[in-house]
């Protein structure tokens, strides 16, 4: 009796090797602008716990510097001298928004809706002075927000374009 086709362990070994292929090869395809909006909205979210978290426990105040209608977010830290100087802790050298996402408006109580200039978050050791809304968009004008709630380090991110919190 000649039978002929696959065993089960022919099949197992083939879809093993087919998936160690793919962990190999999807992360290295380009992502697409909403995954980088998305990937941008987490990461600033987390940059501005962590730059709460250091101010508390290093006695030390960072900024985190934006200019709307670009890409251009930084963290600084203060120096001695009372001016900015890129921050030592290399977690904080990191850009916290991916190349081509937007910041499209910042929104404190006390200033309202900012465009375009540069807007400076200060991070001491209470936190965040202020409640703050960071509208983030795509190039195929998507949008999230982050939300950051003064002292205690709460940051939220939402899906899509909130002016309040929910």
């Amino acid at each position: 009796m000649n039978r002929s086709g696959f065993t089960l362990i022919e099949i197992a070994v083939v879809l093993a090797i087919i998936g160690m292929v793919l962990m190999l090869v999807l992360p290295r395809l380009p992502s697409s602008d909403h995954e980088n909006l998305k990937v941008s909205a987490r990461t600033l979210a987390s940059t501005l716990r962590y730059m709460q978290d250091r101010a508390a426990t290093g006695r030390t105040t960072y900024y985190l510097r934006m200019e709307p209608g670009t890409d251009s977010v930084k963290v600084l830290e203060s120096a001695a001298d009372g001016g900015e100087k890129e921050p030592l802790d290399p977690l904080l050298q990191k850009r916290p928004v991916k190349e081509g996402i937007v910041v499209a408006d910042v929104t404190i109580p006390r200033l309202g809706k900012v465009v375009d200039g540069t807007i400076r978050l200060e991070v001491g050791n209470g936190g965040l002075r202020d409640f703050v809304v960071i509208h983030l968009r795509s190039p195929e004008d998507k949008f999230w927000t982050v939300m950051a709630f003064p002292a205690g380090g709460k940051v939220k991110v939402y899906d899509g374009y909130q002016e309040e919190a929910l």
